[in-house]
């Protein structure tokens, strides 16, 4: 049983994934397997894995079905103590595992979601984030949804994922909804000095707003988690109130992205009634009063 396992879903992204494979081939910490679930890609993928000629690489193919069916596909297959999760146009640093491993370590190994930064990379640059920790006065439901860590930065006990799996109905937010599920009976864990997972910017990520509505899929599962018996009924008002607030701005920007002015109008008008007290409001206000004399911000072009 090897300490780590390393799920990568991937479709058609034959042409990025080298990197995050051999990000994880470098690893200073050697005790992992490396589970590659192909989405029923047309390209040549399974060519491309097949040549990494390491025995802990393991390939998988599927009938396209999505990436949590996928993950949850790799979650099946998988033989490690902790289950990890990469994209296939992301690496991670050279001491992702070793770090995981060492602080893992130190908790005496619970039963747990622990989860780091991140940083991203957008050309020659490389900046860190740090979600901020946990107020002592606020839930974990709401720290989650707060957030918004994905996938790769998660480190889960695989206990957990035997119990708890991705919703395939979703395929964006996925993360998030199981995140909260899991919160219900296990520990979320921060490890507040570690930003090892580097996100690549290009125009093909899922979560491009000119090119895909992602926030409309945000909002149906934002509803689904808001809406009991799911435990995220437990989120606060307020916290609800920004998030459907925030999901309506990023529908917003989409429309702008694309010239589209009325959709435009109409869901920054909903995202500031949703949150009239919300702190991008001044900079929504902007937004809108730019829009009705028949300009878009520059920062939206």
């Amino acid at each position: 049983m090897p300490y780590f396992t390393v799920i990568i879903p991937t479709y058609n992204r034959a042409h990025l994934i080298g990197k995050a494979i051999e990000s994880v081939l470098a690893q200073t910490f050697s005790d992992w397997e490396l589970v590659i679930v192909d989405d029923g890609s047309a390209d040549n993928i399974r060519e491309v894995v097949e040549a990494y000629s390491d025995n802990r690489v393991r390939y998988i193919y599927q009938t396209n079905a999505e990436r949590s069916a996928a993950r949850n596909n790799g979650i099946s297959h998988s033989q490690g103590k902790f289950i990890c999760f990469l994209d296939s146009d992301d690496r991670y640093e050279i001491d992702r595992l070793e770090r995981l491993h060492s602080s893992i370590q130190e908790q005496n190994e619970p039963i747990a979601l622990f989860f780091t930064g991140i940083k991203f990379e957008d050309g020659s640059e490389v900046l860190s984030y740090f979600s901020a920790p946990k107020k002592e006065t606020e839930s974990i439901y709401d720290f989650i949804i707060r957030a918004t860590f994905a996938t790769p930065r998660s480190c889960i006990h695989r206990d957990i994922l035997i119990k708890h799996q991705f919703n395939p109905k979703f395929r964006i937010g996925e993360d998030t909804e199981l995140w909260i599920r899991i919160a219900q009976g296990f520990p979320v864990i921060y490890l507040a000095d570690q930003a090892t997972v580097v996100i690549t910017e290009h125009e093909d990520r899922s979560i491009n707003l000119r090119k895909n509505n992602s926030a409309l899929e945000q909002l149906q599962i934002l509803r689904y988690i808001f809406k009991a018996p799911h435990p995220g009924k437990n989120i606060s008002r307020n916290v609800k109130r920004d998030s459907l607030s925030n999901c309506y701005f990023n529908i917003a920007k989409h429309n702008m992205l694309n010239n589209k002015r009325a959709k435009s109008l109409f869901w920054i008008l909903k995202a500031m009634f949703k949150s009239p007290l919300h702190k991008q409001n001044k900079h929504r206000l902007l937004c809108l009063s730019n829009l009705v004399v028949g300009r878009i911000m520059e920062e939206y072009k």
